[in-house]
């Protein structure tokens, strides 16, 4: 999972390290609580939390590495990325599945076009992810996979009903804190690393 942005301007004014301007927190946050909801705890962990413009400024990129058994999920981001790289890879023994763009929702809120539209973060058919594989007879197949519709505002929803009527949680207690676990750890990582 890539989540990246061309923003120097953000870590370049800020001139010293701080949890509240955390890149890895800041952002990783979102990718990290899907592969979290998806997979659950990894069995292992590999952090690379990044300074790249010096020690004690602004973490700006981060790569981390969930192993599961013989899977592999990576969750990647950086504010120095002028051209993005596809939002979700997916890599299969007969196929891969390829999603070049983020949900819509952030991009519809900053054209000011607001969750009251039916079409909301609604991805268009050039957003669909491509799903390339081999059938068991060895026939190459491509196809537009239509991409789930996302709601950020039904988590708060859901979370409403859960602290007012009582009803289930829709984010575990135990995946916001394996999340936390995680976001520290990567911060500890970064503060002794020597990149």
């Amino acid at each position: 999972m890539h989540y990246d942005y061309y923003r120097p301007e953000v870590p370049e004014g800020i001139k010293e390290f701080s949890l509240d301007t955390s890149y890895l927190y800041g952002h990783a946050c979102h990718t990290l609580d899907q592969v979290i909801s998806y997979f659950g705890e990894p069995d292992n962990v590999h952090y690379e939390v990044r300074q790249l413009l010096g020690e004690n400024r602004m973490n700006d990129y981060f790569d981390l590495d969930l192993f599961y058994g013989g899977m592999k999920v990576s969750v990647k981001s950086s504010y120095f990325r002028i051209k993005e790289r596809p939002s979700f890879v997916v890599y299969g023994k007969k196929g891969m599945f390829v999603k070049q763009t983020k949900d819509r929702q952030e991009e519809h809120l900053k054209m000011f076009y607001m969750p009251d539209h039916p079409d909301f973060g609604i991805d268009l058919p050039q957003h669909y992810g491509v799903l390339t594989y081999l059938d068991d007879s060895g026939k190459y197949h491509e196809e537009k996979v239509v991409s789930e519709v996302g709601d950020y505002g039904r988590v708060y929803e859901e979370l409403y009903e859960a602290i007012i009527n009582g009803k289930e949680k829709t984010v575990k207690d135990e995946e916001t804190l394996l999340q936390i676990k995680m976001l520290e750890t990567g911060i500890k990582k970064m503060q002794k690393s020597e990149f």
